[in-house]
């Protein structure tokens, strides 16, 4: 960054006005000796003004953050996402030529600005190397300080970080068409400040830094961070919760919000004392989400679209890219932007009184229902949950081997085995009386204590047709009633199968979405059966009939997959055989789908979600062209 022409022909050093070397980061310079300096977590500013003539200077140095190995589409996304954030600018930068100095490439622009009726020159200087790109910004509204902001600059020397960040894939804005770059999981952040005409000239820095980090089990947090020299107190904001996707749609569901005000420590940009702490409205909110390059850069910037500002973001940016939206840049995983107090470690909160995940090497353990539902996968059970009733959907269990179906032996045979071992104190065991049905249904329920917590309970287990074993666990039989309408007090032999349906809607919630790492390997489906048929007047063997078939679906590296499905069918005896193959590209155009380039001698979309067994998955999938249902496919080891 050494040698750069500034916003004029800068001139000589005067070596007088300087004090010592200084560090920050990865720069090194040497400060204006009489500038005001104030330091953040994010930069480092140093400020000038001679109220008596009115004129001004603000020098901000960034630390280094993810870049590309081309410079100037490095400067093009700091400009967009920083300079623009600042100020309103009237034209396009006037760009000089670029230098190199130890490896780093220097990319310098500046063009008029106004911000709040006040006038003057925004100039920006980027560097780029070894995976990072450092920014430095320069406003002014006079020619008084080109000595000392030349001198500034030759001051600069900058070294190589320790590790060298690996950059993202990507070449084009198309997202459908790189479905792993789709992803958002991660940590994003972003900075704003009130560039006013007053703090300007008074060299007041103040900000607000954002943070999300979106973690691969379906939850997020949230933090935020306000600080401002002539605020007694620095506010946090911190946030948790869950997160779905549904193709460009994002919904953020918080569970907890908080705000606490810290007083500063030494009167500094870092955490004193918490001094109160408060509950903030849980704010539900859907963006349309992108990811841009800003002309093809090879960092995702995450984009979130609303037509509303919400309390979370704060007001929408003044990028105009995007209408409506708000810009989050990518941060490092192992620290990000903003720092907890009382802590070494940076913010990277995990959702409060959620159930323990286990590891299942799948993207998605939770889902997000529209209905308020939430489904995360355990050991043993998929647990979903709504305010206050918790119910887990039971994997198949080799223990329950009743002898019949009658009712009282079936349901007493999966409650010992999936009930009792967490409960005590039984009272009010009652199962339901043998209703008349084509799928009969097997009903039980008690009041409880459960071992860990002590608390009573009312549970009840429930089965019928393919549901697998349901258990329900609400506060008491009350609110069992009022939340699925089902008093087994009230039901005879001849009651209406239609009681059983709020029950029946949640297997269902065995439902998760599809990445496109998830599918590597071979999936099939094996399906054979068989039609006898018997003369009505004879009762004579009259022949028979069979189907049977090989589905595969194989997915490899790159995103390639072939596919093939083999039949036989007709009279048996005289069996006809058939089949068809191809493969292609497959990608993942929203967490639900998954797109072929060639099926049957055509591209075909396909629903799909997994459901979960014990230390496994099915994959289930829906032509889109002859929706007619699921097919299941288990993977073949």
């Amino acid at each position: 960054m050494k040698k750069i022409i500034s916003l004029c022909v800068l001139c000589a050093i005067l070596g007088n006005v300087f004090a010592q070397k200084e560090t920050f980061d990865l720069v090194t310079f040497t400060p204006p000796k009489v500038w005001k300096k104030q330091l953040t977590e994010s930069a480092i500013q140093f400020s000038h003004e001679d109220a008596a003539k009115g004129t001004y200077c603000l020098i901000t140095l960034y630390k280094a953050v993810p870049g590309t190995a081309n410079s100037k589409e490095n400067f093009d996304l700091a400009w967009a996402s920083l300079v623009k954030e600042m100020v309103t600018v009237s034209s396009a930068p006037e760009m000089q030529p670029s230098t190199i100095e130890d490896g780093w490439e220097n990319q310098t622009g500046y063009a008029p600005f106004e911000s709040d009726g006040n006038k003057g020159v925004v100039m920006l200087v980027t560097a780029t190397a070894f995976g990072k790109m450092i920014n430095l910004i320069i406003l002014t509204n006079s020619d008084v300080y080109e000595k000392s902001i030349a001198a500034f600059l030759e001051s600069i020397n900058l070294k190589k970080p320790e590790t060298i960040q690996q950059q993202a894939p990507g070449t084009n804005d198309n997202i459908a068409q790189h479905p792993a770059e789709n992803s958002i999981l991660g940590t994003w952040g972003a900075t704003s400040s009130d560039n006013s005409n007053y703090r300007m000239k008074n060299g007041i820095m103040n900000y607000i830094s954002r943070q999300y980090t979106f973690n691969a089990d379906g939850s997020y947090s949230f933090v935020s961070k306000t600080f401002d020299p002539l605020m007694v107190n620095i506010i946090l904001g911190k946030e948790s919760g869950t997160y779905q996707i549904s193709g460009t749609s994002l919904t953020i569901t918080p569970k907890k919000s908080v705000l606490e005000a810290w007083s500063k420590k030494n009167g500094t940009d870092d955490w004193g004392k918490k001094i109160n702490s408060q509950n903030r409205p849980l704010e539900k909110a859907t963006y349309q989400f992108t990811k841009h390059y800003f002309s093809g850069i090879q960092v995702w910037n995450l984009v979130l679209q609303a037509d509303k500002a919400t309390q979370r973001d704060g007001p929408h940016s003044n990028n105009k890219t995007f209408d409506n939206a708000w810009y989050y840049g990518p941060l490092s995983a192992n620290k990000p932007q903003i720092k907890l107090p009382g802590i070494d470690t940076y913010a990277k909160e995990e959702v409060q009184n959620q159930p323990a995940l286990v590891s299942t090497g799948f993207a998605f353990t939770t889902t997000n229902f529209d209905d308020g539902w939430t489904s995360t996968v355990q050991e043993d059970w998929v647990q979903v949950t709504k305010r206050n009733t918790k119910v887990l959907l039971h994997y198949p269990n080799n223990k329950i081997n009743a002898a019949n179906t009658d009712v009282d032996v079936m349901c007493a045979t999966a409650w010992n085995a999936l009930v009792a071992p967490r409960y005590s104190n039984m009272e009010n065991y009652q199962v339901t009386p043998g209703v008349i049905d084509y799928q009969r249904p097997y009903f039980a329920q008690a009041d409880l204590t459960e071992n860990i917590s002590g608390k009573k309970l009312f549970v009840a287990l429930f089965k019928k047709g393919n549901s697998g074993w349901i258990e329900i666990i609400t506060t008491n039989k009350k609110s069992f009633i009022e939340n699925f309408g089902l008093d087994i007090s009230k039901i005879d032999y001849y009651a209406d199968s239609k009681i059983w349906e709020p029950l029946l809607k949640l297997s269902n919630y065995n439902k998760f979405a599809v990445a496109a790492t998830d599918l590597k390997g071979k999936w099939t489906n094996n399906f054979s059966g068989m039609t006898q048929y018997v003369n009505i007047y004879t009762g004579l063997d009259a022949g028979a009939t069979a189907h049977s078939s090989s589905h595969v679906f194989e997915f490899g590296a790159g995103n390639t997959y072939k596919w093939s499905i083999a039949v036989a069918s007709g009279v048996v005896g005289n069996l006809k055989f058939d089949g068809a193959k191809s493969n292609g590209k497959f990608s993942v155009p929203s967490n639900w789908q998954v797109y072929f380039s060639e099926i049957e001698l055509k591209a075909k979309t396909y629903n799909a979600y997994f459901s979960c067994i014990k230390n496994a998955r099915i994959l289930w999938l829906e032509d889109t062209s002859y929706p007619t249902g699921y097919t299941g496919y288990g993977k073949k080891e």
